[in-house]
């Protein structure tokens, strides 16, 4: 008899457990797009695209850092909290040092689910 109250017991502080870490509200990056194609391109002339997102989350959603690769990359993004169901962006310019193909990852680091999201730009510098 004590070991079947024992066994309803922990089975129910399982289950309460389980509720309270699914109840735990946190932010959620959702990008509209994660890849943008410039095509071909003026060498040395910048182009810029805006990546936008919804934090689709429970919590307010911010972006600490957005990373590039290199200098020819410039970034800029929604500095303030992007709260619940709200939007925000990401915007990448690019001014093409070299001619040729080019590929370029950006790293949006957030509070949110997800920490770290991958944005990808492409093109031809003529």
């Amino acid at each position: 008899m004590r070991q079947l109250v024992f066994i309803c017991i922990a089975t129910s502080i399982s289950f309460f457990a389980k509720a309270q870490s699914d109840s735990v509200k946190l932010a959620e990056l959702t990008f509209e797009t994660l890849f943008y194609n410039f095509d071909t391109i003026d060498y040395e002339k910048p182009v810029s695209y805006i990546f936008k997102f919804k934090n689709t989350g429970k919590a307010d959603l911010m972006l600490k850092n957005v990373i590039v690769s290199c200098k020819c990359t410039i970034p800029e993004w929604s500095k303030i909290p992007t709260k619940k169901n709200k939007k925000g962006f990401v915007k990448i310019t690019y001014n093409a040092g070299t001619k040729g193909e080019f590929y370029k990852t950006i790293i949006v680091n957030t509070n949110g689910k997800t920490a770290n999201q991958s944005l990808t730009i492409k093109g031809f510098v003529r």
